[in-house]
């Protein structure tokens, strides 16, 4: 028999290929092997029916924490993952030059999930967050970054910058923008900035990236965001940054995703490139996060199109982590990563960073994660 596994007649939706169809998914040796509206069951060892079900591409958290004070989801990452389509998932600066050794050994080395990172300016990472990690500039280690992404190229991506009130001293002016391109340069790996609460406006810090690079939490509400102070219109450096291939992220979080403000964003017509969770335990299991799912839920019920709200958790972050066309798509060829949706219609009640309640008509459930061919999650009948 020449296929593995075989998905049979779910509706299969990749936005990068593109495709959107009621169709069979095959899967041999880790691989998508091909992707028809009708394969036979014959030609498979195992057939799974998913028919009623939403068939994409496994999803990419592009930013979360699993190293937030040396331990936070740790190994239990893998169970946070797994049950929410997540195959890949991208820590976003929990560890800096100094504490990477930790995560790559209690984390990366314990966890199945495609674990990818950005490696932060500060040597310690988020090891203490009532102390902001940058609040000492002697902390900023650029050169340790950056060897430390050279030393680690399986796993680190980037470099993080959290330029935030509270985390950089009022008086580092850009000195942090600087140091941290620096880093990103000499590692030759694109720069996230973290810009809630920012000690600068954002077309400042956009004067410091370039096309690849990632805002994340592009979507808070606090001064200086992507609407400028007066919270009228989005900025005009916003769309000009954006059309030119900065990445904006919106990374949920605790503090940065009211529906108001988000809302009045895709009023205006702003769509983030990437939808992520800033996931870590505490969202988790207390909320308003809870999971991946859970926040495409939300833009879903705020009136995004669900081919929309696919391709900013598979498509384009797959691009913005350098794995195009290897992750993120059903195209034959590709790691053979996939998630099985359904998508439930009631009444279903989401909460923001503000406590705001939305009552929203529809939300996506989790029924079974594929990680490289194999059948890694399966809800409960």
């Amino acid at each position: 028999m020449p296929y593995d596994l075989l998905l049979k007649g779910g509706d299969v939706i990749d936005p990068g290929w593109p495709w959107h169809q009621q169709a069979d998914v095959a899967i041999t040796k880790g691989k998508i092997a091909a992707v028809q509206p009708e394969i036979a069951a014959t030609e498979a060892v195992r057939v799974l029916d998913v028919s009623g079900k939403i068939v994409c591409p496994g999803l990419i958290d592009i930013h979360a924490h699993v190293f937030i004070n040396a331990h936070d989801m740790g190994p239990k990452t893998d169970e946070r993952c797994s049950m929410s389509g997540v195959t890949t998932i991208v820590d976003a600066g929990s560890s800096g030059s100094a504490t990477f050794p930790g995560l790559r050994q209690y984390v990366a080395d314990q966890c199945q999930v495609r674990l990818r990172c950005f490696v932060h300016l500060s040597a310690l990472g988020l090891i203490h967050l009532q102390v902001g990690e940058l609040m000492n500039l002697d902390y900023a280690d650029p050169e340790g970054c950056a060897r430390t992404i050279r030393d680690n190229r399986d796993l680190a991506i980037g470099v993080k910058l959290r330029f935030s009130n509270n985390v950089v001293p009022d008086a580092a002016g850009t000195e942090p923008l600087r140091l941290a391109r620096m880093a990103a340069d000499m590692a030759e790996v694109p720069l996230m900035v973290h810009i809630t609460d920012a000690l600068l406006p954002i077309p400042q810090v956009l004067t410091f990236m370039k096309p690849g690079d990632v805002v994340t939490h592009c979507l808070h509400r606090y001064q200086y965001g992507i609407m400028g102070p007066e919270k009228k219109e989005i900025l005009r450096e916003v769309w000009d940054a954006q059309e030119a291939g900065v990445i904006f992220d919106c990374a949920h979080g605790r503090m940065h995703f009211t529906f108001p403000f988000v809302r009045q964003t895709l009023d205006q017509g702003f769509m983030p490139d990437t939808i992520a969770t800033d996931l870590s335990l505490p969202s988790a299991t207390k909320g308003p996060v809870f999971d991946l799912p859970t926040t495409m839920s939300k833009f879903l019920n705020l009136g995004v199109g669900l081919e929309d709200v696919i391709r900013r958790v598979t498509t384009n972050p797959a691009r913005a982590i350098g794995e195009a066309g290897r992750l993120g798509t059903l195209k034959p060829g590709a790691v053979a990563d996939v998630a099985v949706f359904s998508l439930e219609r009631g009444e279903f009640d989401f909460v923001d960073t503000d406590q705001n309640h939305m009552i929203g008509q529809q939300k996506l459930i989790t029924q079974m994660t594929i990680k490289d061919g194999r059948v890694w999650y399966r809800a409960p009948r």
